[in-house]
């Protein structure tokens, strides 16, 4: 019974911390090519919407549940624009130096799920931080991140 008490506090806590972490990057420029101008809120079409996601080589629960869940929601909802290149899901571990400009460009440090909505070639890079809250449960973090994903579609930045 304790050690199933002390199991749940650990993971709350793990939770909050990627929470925390992850809200100090709300909303992240790319390096030099985001367009903060009236006409970036255009109704265009996006060009193409990256789902990135990142994580550092130990991984917990809240860590593993986001990429499964983000590629749950990705691939059953999103199969047409994936096979299209017009959505792009990809993983990085945040520890390998192999990934060093990618995660410079988003500007990760832990377990971390960005979506770049890129129209006329800039990119607008937002971290999804409200999936975090939504570990466990599994219709609301697909609901939520189908939502933003469909929103950069739209070209809503």
């Amino acid at each position: 019974m304790v050690t199933k008490t002390i199991y749940r506090l650990l993971l709350a806590c793990l939770a909050l911390f990627l929470m925390v972490g992850c809200t100090k990057h709300a909303t992240l420029p790319s390096s030099g090519n985001s367009s903060n101008n009236s006409s970036s809120n255009s109704s265009a079409l996006a060009d193409r919407v990256e789902v990135v996601y990142f994580h550092r080589t130990q991984r917990c629960y809240s860590c593993q549940y986001v990429e499964a869940g983000t590629r749950y929601t990705v691939e059953t909802y999103f199969k047409d624009d994936l096979a299209s290149g017009r959505v792009i899901f990809q993983v990085f571990n945040v520890e390998d130096k192999g990934n060093a400009a990618i995660v410079k460009k988003y500007g990760a440090f832990t377990s971390s799920l960005f979506i770049n909505t890129i129209k006329d070639g800039s990119d607008h890079i937002k971290q999804a931080t409200a999936v975090y809250s939504l570990i466990g449960k599994d219709d609301a973090f697909a609901k939520a991140l189908k939502s933003m994903i469909e929103q950069s579609l739209r070209g809503e930045v």
